[in-house]
């Protein structure tokens, strides 16, 4: 199918949408260790970005990541890029709350520089500031109070244009075009948030030789901070090719994102083998990107230790630490537990599960599992989880008819049913240590189709249960709603696991597929239901209207007090049938993640207007808890958005790093940050990540 180009080229993204070019590091010198040299780099590019006094403006910096240099003097700026024939920058004009206005004088208040952060006094009131990074040249504005002879009516500030560019303003941005009518500068990602955390309405707005923002502090404790969330990085493989998918899975901790591209078709085994032979058929491989004092590298590529023909390694991964989890969900060995013969291909797809661990630079595979029980087309790796010593991982398809720990394993009598095993590390030997059934297992449930940990809890999805109970702990044997989904939830004491909960939606309904996916962090628990129906918008609307067939919901759980309960019913902002809002989720702390793979609009970056022009480019709606309740901050587009990408297939959270998969986009770039826009690698697939989500 053909896919429409929203843009017409990738550019670097300023101010309101960061944006960076990785820098590689050259080899570290032999007396030094790789994270010596590292670190000797990064505190090397972070002096380079300094702001420096110079004598044409106030003060200068260049950016090594967007490859420009900005001078700021005491009305604005203006950028020069290594590469380009123009020039382009901003000044603030006036500054406006309900009514009370005032223009934007130069050299008012003091300005201030410390390091990588430049701040100057730009109007009573109001701060205006800039940090450079590796990452970007960020700008945000911070009004301190509100006048007291301010009337009703929006906080404005109205930008002046310098340079040559013409800009294209819309609520979600402003455009700035060359004498071609190429874009070369977006200007968007705009959000905005009062002294509490509340998100407030934000938009552009276009003036006579320049455009405004414009933010509804109705309601508002200051001070008010106008902010960019950035996209960082645009990550693609080193070894892009059509039909990989590269995105598919996607998991991040800290500083390391693993990206799964479940259908590369190289024959290399183990780590950073030969890239270029594409002898095995969707074998499947995995990717290990670091950000390195801002810039992000790949740091190696994995592959199996048994590659073969549609082994799908990389249908799904996790990560935590040192530690990496790769799944392979039709792999055909029939050796049950650890690193057993993996050259037996006597059960096809039962599937397995490789771990990767890194002392210092350097990945080596640590074992190789499977079940204790391999099954035909079992599906085991199809999902995993881990937390520090502890892996979980499902085999939905798995035929077993016990029910709770360590039943009876070795019979086929509930096809699909479904399983988890969980596996613990001692030292570096890993052994089983529980086998995981539902308390009410039964054929075609699919247990284990999901499943997350955290510490000593654990929760797996059975997306085709069937009870109409709803809530926590309801009636188990009422199957009257053919795949309306359940979520269980266990905890272990010493090395014993126990099932602690039985999750269902407040709403359940046929063929919603509640429990997949699922996420935990803490004391919450999301679980999605990424095709329930309703119409709703935001969080806690109307869960009983069903006239958005499979526009998806996520579920919120709190544990209180021991015991679990639902704290809030996600929704997008712009439900749309077929959607399939949660088909993803991340959470981490008090900030949630959600993907709609087949959201259909067309806008870029942060707070665009749904539109609904392009069919199945994706999206992801951002979450944040302030005070108990639950608020949804910010609608995530990709910078270049366009038809099929299915941006948000994929999602995962370490801090304030929010990391999105894409994976049928089709660009044949390789590394970070190349050009999105040579259309030649249909499929290839792509990752974005975004930081300052906390």
């Amino acid at each position: 199918m053909n896919k429409s180009r929203l843009l017409p080229a990738r550019v670097a993204t300023w101010l309101f949408a960061v944006f960076s070019v990785s820098i590689l590091s050259a080899a570290a010198p032999e007396d030094l260790s790789p994270s010596e040299w590292s670190s000797l780099r990064a505190a090397y590019d972070a002096a380079r970005q300094r702001f420096f006094p110079s004598l044409g403006g106030t003060h200068h910096a260049q950016n090594l990541g967007q490859g420009w240099s900005t001078s700021f003097d005491a009305r604005g700026f203006m950028a020069t890029p290594d590469q380009g024939g123009w020039q382009w920058g901003l000044e603030l004009k006036s500054f406006e709350i309900g009514g009370w206005e005032i223009e934007a004088k130069a050299g008012l208040g003091e300005t201030t520089q410390d390091g990588r952060r430049l701040s100057f006094q730009r109007a009573p009131l109001l701060e205006e500031w800039f940090l450079n990074d590796a990452s970007g040249l960020e700008q945000g504005w911070t009004v301190s109070a509100r006048p007291d002879s301010a009337g009703p009516g929006p906080l404005r500030l109205e930008l002046a244009v310098r340079g040559g560019l013409n800009p294209m303003v819309h609520e979600a941005g402003v455009a700035f075009q060359d004498g071609s009518g190429a874009a070369v500068v977006n200007y968007n990602g705009l959000k905005a948030w009062d002294a509490t955390g509340r998100s407030l309405p934000a938009r552009f707005v276009a003036t006579e030789g320049g455009f405004a923002v414009e933010v509804d502090e109705r309601g508002a404790r200051y001070p008010v901070v106008i902010d960019p969330l950035a996209q960082q990085a645009y990550l693609k493989p080193s070894n892009t090719d059509a039909n990989d998918r590269f995105g598919w899975s996607v998991a991040v901790s800290g500083d390391t994102v693993v990206i799964g591209s479940i259908y590369e078709d190289s024959a290399a085994t183990g780590v950073n083998g030969d890239q270029a032979s594409n002898g095995l058929s969707e074998s499947g491989a995995a990717y290990v990107f670091v950000r390195q004092g801002g810039h992000w590298v790949q740091q190696a590529y994995l592959k199996a230790s048994n590659p073969d023909l549609d082994d799908e390694f990389g249908c799904a991964v996790a990560i935590s630490g040192n530690t990496i989890v790769v799944g392979a969900r039709r792999e055909d060995s029939s050796s049950p537990g650890i690193n057993g013969i993996q050259a037996n291909e006597g059960t096809s797809g039962s599937g397995a599960a490789y771990v990767f661990v890194r002392t210092g630079w350097v990945w080596a595979q640590q074992a190789y599992l499977k079940a204790s029980n391999p099954q035909t087309n079992a599906s085991f790796g199809d999902s995993v989880a881990i937390s520090g010593n502890t892996i979980a991982i499902g085999a939905a398809q798995e035929a077993s008819d016990s029910t709770g720990i360590n039943g009876p394993q070795n019979n086929t009598n509930a096809g699909d049913s479904g399983a988890v095993y969980v596996f613990t590390r001692t030292r570096t030997t890993w052994s089983q240590q529980a086998y995981v059934k539902s308390s009410n297992s039964e054929a075609s449930d699919f247990f284990g189709g999901s499943v997350a940990l955290s510490g000593d809890t654990l929760v797996a999805g059975a997306y085709g249960e069937r009870s109409n109970a709803t809530g926590i702990n309801g009636n188990q044997a009422d199957n009257s709603l053919t795949a309306s989904g359940a979520a269980y939830v266990f905890q272990r004491n010493g090395t014993t696991w126990t099932q602690q909960a039985y999750l269902k939606a407040s709403n359940p309904e046929a063929e919603d597929r509640f429990g997949l996916p699922v996420a935990i962090s803490g004391d919450t628990i999301v679980a999605a239901a990424w095709t329930e129906d309703s119409d709703a918008n935001g969080v806690n609307g109307d869960q009983g209207d069903n006239t958005a067939t499979d526009a998806g919901a996520a579920y919120v759980f709190q544990l209180t007090g021991g015991t679990w309960r639902q704290s809030a019913y996600l929704k997008a902002s712009n439900s749309g049938m077929e959607d399939r809002f949660g088909f993803s989720l991340a959470v981490s702390g008090s900030s949630i993640a959600v993907g709609a793979y087949q959201e259909d609009g067309d806008a870029t970056g942060f707070g665009g207007a749904d539109t609904n022009n392009a069919s199945n480019a994706g999206a992801v709606y951002f979450y944040t808890r302030n005070a108990g309740q639950w608020l949804l901050r910010s609608y995530i587009k990709a910078a270049d958005t366009v038809t099929l990408d299915l941006f948000g297939h994929a999602v995962a959270m370490s801090g304030d790093l929010l990391v999105v998969g894409a994976p049928e986009e089709d660009s044949e770039s390789t590394g970070v940050n190349g050009n999105a826009a040579l259309f030649s690698a249909s499929n290839s697939g792509a990752v974005y990540t975004f930081t300052g989500m906390a």
